[in-house]
């Protein structure tokens, strides 16, 4: 299910295009429409090289605040789960 088709489902007006507010061990992180990430983040996943993706599609500032609070492996897989989650993607 998209997001729009999420957002539909309970009620809330579709923002084409509109960024993602999560929120992520008491710190709220901005995450951009997925049609709007960068291709060279696209690239980067697409060459297994996970991390770089995720600090362009961040921006400095907000990979240096995850970075800050993101320790491990496990850190990152559950960051990941929670912003799928908010996308409307992945397991629920």
């Amino acid at each position: 299910m998209s997001v729009r088709q999420r957002t539909e489902a309970v009620g809330k007006p579709a923002s084409p295009g509109a960024s993602l507010n999560v929120t992520w061990r008491s710190k709220q992180f901005i995450i951009p429409n997925p049609d709007n990430f960068p291709l060279e983040a696209l690239e980067a996943e697409e060459e297994g090289k996970h991390l770089t993706a995720l600090k362009l599609i961040l921006g400095a500032d907000q990979y240096a605040t995850w970075r800050v609070l993101a320790a491990t492996a496990a850190d990152a897989e559950d960051f990941s789960a929670v912003v799928m989650k908010e996308l409307g993607r992945g397991n629920p």
